[in-house]
């Protein structure tokens, strides 16, 4: 009885033959999941990481300032406008550029860290929060990115080396924030420690809270309206946030093409493993044909096959993803980029891909077994 049971039982049969296809879709799949999981599980941490860092009504800076040095700064008139806006109940002031640790170059940021629930702004590690903004304040201590403090092997209680005004001062380290805007690294103090420490300079760009029920749209739009002349990006924290994950979106949109460059190598393989099953099997299916086997059936047969070679490339690159995606989450971007990741599984995504992939293996199948199903019985006399 010819069925999906049998065509299995073929695959198992030539095994030294469909191994060859069944590995390089597995291997296909693997890719596939491990990346998808890891590129998942890294967006739900970025947009974690946003809602609680991100928290200010508006952001204002120079369209030139990038974060890397102080060559883009605000014009104290600029600020006082900007902040005179009677919806405006608190100002964050920041303050950044480029400093050396040692022999290696971070990102050094200033901001007002007395501001009311400011504290949150930067998701620890470890420790509480009120604390550690407190010794922040009131001890010159610093906070320290997760990538810098993983680089520079300096944790919670070390000190941090940096060269100042006055040449090469330690800083205490208070805490240890997630960071994933920087690859080097970072390190935040207060504003009035950097004044301290690098004497006054510029303010680079700052963060308005508004006041309850003020749509930040409507402020925003009255901000750009009060200084036509000036050269400054003027976001709102909704619109901020959109444009981080179209950012990141478009960063990773590489990998959808790898991705099913990847999947239609290993579907190809399958029409090319069947199709030579089919030649070899002519004396057998001729078999098959003249004993009464229909076309249908022995289509339906080689159809099973690519079914069968999908489900068991499924399985074992289903194993081998979430063993990749575990490599990459928690060896390779914390060794190569500092970054804590933390494991996000969504089943959608992984559930589309799998009907995809087996999809993708039933289309790969059909070319092979119209092929195979037009075998005329009398190949067989032929091959005898």
């Amino acid at each position: 009885t010819f069925g999906f049971a049998y065509s299995v039982k073929g695959l198992g049969v030539q095994l030294q033959t469909t191994a060859f296809a069944v590995a390089s879709l597995a291997i296909a799949v693997s890719m596939l999941i491990g990346i998808t999981l890891m590129v998942g599980s890294f967006r739900k941490t970025l947009e974690v990481w946003i809602l609680t860092s991100v928290q200010a009504d508006i952001y204002i800076a120079p369209t030139s300032w990038k974060g890397k040095g102080s060559g883009g700064a605000l014009d104290p008139k600029v600020i006082g406008t900007l902040t005179s806006h009677p919806a405006v109940r608190a100002v964050d002031r920041l303050r950044g550029f480029r400093v050396y640790s040692g022999e290696r170059q971070i990102g050094l940021a200033g901001v007002e860290m007395g501001l009311r629930g400011g504290e949150s702004r930067f998701p620890l590690m470890e420790g509480d929060p009120s604390k550690v903004t407190r010794e922040v304040i009131e001890e010159g201590a610093i906070f320290v990115g997760e990538t810098l403090a993983r680089k520079a092997d300096r944790w919670v209680g070390d000190t941090l080396p940096i060269y100042t005004a006055q040449g090469e001062q330690h800083f205490k380290i208070a805490g240890v924030y997630y960071d994933y805007s920087t690859e080097g690294g970072s390190a935040v103090m207060d504003l009035a420690t950097m004044s301290k420490a690098f004497g006054p300079g510029p303010i680079n760009s700052i963060a308005l809270y508004l006041k309850e029920g003020v749509d930040p749209e409507t402020v925003v739009d009255q901000l750009k309206a009060s200084l036509p002349e000036s050269s400054l990006r003027i976001r709102s924290n909704r619109r901020l946030r959109t444009e981080v994950f179209k950012v990141f979106d478009q960063t990773f949109a590489i990998t959808n093409l790898l991705k099913g460059m990847s999947l239609l190598i290993a579907v190809c393989g399958i029409t090319l493993m069947l199709l030579v099953l089919a030649r070899e099997q002519v004396s057998e299916l001729a078999l098959y044909r003249s004993i009464g086997a229909s076309r249908s059936q022995i289509f339906r047969v080689f159809v099973g096959k690519g079914l069968g070679m999908g489900l068991f490339g499924l399985f074992l690159g289903s194993v081998g993803g979430v063993l990749l995606a575990g490599l990459l989450i928690f060896v390779i971007n914390r060794a190569y980029f500092g970054w804590t990741i933390q494991p996000y599984f969504d089943v959608w995504p992984i559930a589309q891909q799998a009907v995809m992939i087996l999809g993708a293996a039933v289309l790969a199948s059909l070319y092979p077994a119209l092929r195979a199903s037009n075998t005329p019985a009398t190949e067989l006399s032929r091959e005898i």
